[in-house]
């Protein structure tokens, strides 16, 4: 088993110096996790066993026997050998004010003139969101009912420590929201399953207390939110049609068990049909009930909702014809997951519009938490739309002068969007003021390392490590004065080698991982 260690000042040694620091690193790493490197095979049999994997590049399956690629191949998805010290506080926090941004969510997808007025300048410069504004004005969604699957993502804020790595949260330590995902937030499944290996291997070492490891259902979370949804439809259109839900994907998905997961759970656990289809084939096999306006597939089945782990990018939109399947599924009756309104609820500069004074206040009622507490989780975000003038300027000339201390944040969703450091500092400086309003520019969030041991092909990588928690929310409302359901179904944490600046796991930049509450 080889083992990569990730050390800063690896290079300034000998090649002799450097063996003694892995093996004394890989030493010191493994006894303060509480684990040992021959744990690494077992880890990778419970992942695989319980589906917990990725399926193969296409590049690697066209080296594979024939008879291989018909059924597919899978490689462990990657995951942390252990959790992640994280603060009770701030976890606490940050779940229990989930309900909360729930709710602001579906109140701001209700407030078409606050969107309109956001967006103004962002879809002057940017072709894709511009594009979901026109579906949204144009192809207006019928149905009242509405869910989102929601993820709010957090990094820990701890500005009054030095750079060395450290082991205690101070006082001080604070969580900062990310980014809201309110399209195809993914991973659920996986990170259950993550959850899980990280209990059956303390279990066996006994390095963790045991309720200091949370449990995590957020997948199942998630298919009951998926049901309940589903069950709303049923209630509301008594057609004696069949239905089923439908989940669009991108054809050749790799995290498709991310998604298979959520599947079987709809059946096993509520009985409730799923069936995988891309934008494309719902071009081809869906149509529009003339008398009742139900979404109709060519086998005769009735569309009840339309959940979404495609769409989300303009790569999904290859052709006129995918554009042509959301605006058929945004006027249909099917409930949306998301509705074209969600969706832009999602983008970047909506939320650093509900961050700018005055505005959260629109979107919380009196029976809400204070401002101030949902208030205290936005980092610094900064408008660069030319009516911003001056402030936008000053913006800019500040991120120049310290690209470090900014991320440059395009209308995006994915991973591996985001412009850091030089990068930041030659798209600021080749960029026309109208073309700012793309982007927003936020402050980066001073996450100190903890020591982390991350498993990616079976090859296990050790050193200081910074993390990202994701709460999950869901909620399901009829009108902008019902609502059905809301629940914070589970967690996701992603966790990163110190030095690595995007948070994607599928994107190549993170492994899965839990949390372990100190």
């Amino acid at each position: 088993m080889r083992l990569l260690t990730y050390i800063a000042n690896l290079g300034v040694l000998s090649s002799s110096s450097r063996e003694s620091v892995k093996i004394q690193v890989k030493e010191e790493t493994m006894a303060s996790l509480g684990i040992e490197e021959s744990m690494v095979p077992e880890a990778v049999s419970w992942m695989i066993a319980h589906g917990g994997v990725y399926a193969l590049p296409s590049i690697d399956m066209e080296k594979l026997d024939e008879k291989y690629q018909k059924g597919g191949a899978f490689n462990h998805a990657p995951f942390a050998l252990a959790p992640f010290p994280w603060p009770l506080k701030e976890y606490e926090k940050v779940k229990n004010l989930q309900p909360t941004i729930n709710r602001i969510i579906d109140r701001v997808s209700r407030n078409s003139d606050w969107l309109h007025a956001t967006l103004k300048e962002t879809v002057v410069s940017d072709d894709f969101t511009r594009r979901l504004l026109h579906l949204y004005d144009n192809f207006p969604n019928p149905q009242s009912l509405a869910l989102g699957l929601l993820r709010s993502d957090y990094m820990l804020d701890e500005p009054s420590v030095g750079e060395n790595e450290i082991l205690d949260y101070p006082d001080s330590t604070r969580s900062l929201q990310v980014e809201i995902n309110t399209i195809a937030s993914s991973f659920a499944c996986l990170s259950e399953t993550v959850s899980n290996l990280h209990i059956y291997l303390n279990e066996k070492v006994s390095a963790i207390e045991e309720e200091k490891l949370p449990l995590n259902p957020a997948g199942q979370g998630m298919a009951a939110a998926i049901a309940a949804a589903h069950n709303a439809y049923c209630t509301q259109q008594n057609t004696s049609n069949p239905k089923t839900v439908v989940m669009i994907v991108q054809p050749g998905e790799r995290n498709q068990m991310d998604q298979r997961k959520l599947e079987h759970w709809l059946w096993s656990n509520h009985n409730v049909r799923l069936i995988r289809l891309s934008l494309a084939q719902i071009a081809q096999q869906a149509q529009i009930q003339e008398d009742q306006g139900c979404l109709i597939l060519k086998n005769h089945l009735e569309v009840s909702v339309v959940y979404y782990r495609a769409g989300y990018s303009p790569n999904d939109y290859p052709t006129e014809t995918e554009w042509s399947a959301r605006q058929l599924i945004e006027t249909s009756l099917a409930i949306k997951c998301p509705s074209a309104a969600y969706h832009l609820v999602g983008t970047k500069k909506v939320q650093q519009a509900l961050a700018a004074p005055g505005q959260l206040e629109h979107f919380l009622l009196p029976t809400d938490p204070p401002v101030t507490q949902v208030r205290q989780l936005f980092a610094g975000l900064f408008d660069l739309d030319q009516a911003a003038g001056h402030n936008a300027d000053k913006a800019v000339n500040d991120a120049i002068a310290s690209p470090h201390a900014f991320v440059l944040k395009p209308q995006r969703e994915g991973g591996g969007n985001n412009l850091y450091d030089q990068q930041l500092v030659d798209a600021l400086q080749s960029m026309i003021p109208a073309q700012r309003s793309a982007y927003i520019l936020m402050e980066r969030i001073n996450s100190k390392p903890r020591t982390g041991a991350l498993v990616r092909d079976a090859i296990l990588r050790a050193g200081p490590c910074i993390a990202e928690l994701g709460i999950y929310g869901t909620i399901l409302t009829d009108g902008p004065n019902l609502e059905l359901y809301n629940t914070v179904p589970g967690h996701l944490l992603r966790q990163k080698l110190l030095g690595v600046n995007e948070g994607g796991v599928a994107a190549g930049f993170a492994v899965l991982s839990s949390p372990k509450l100190v």
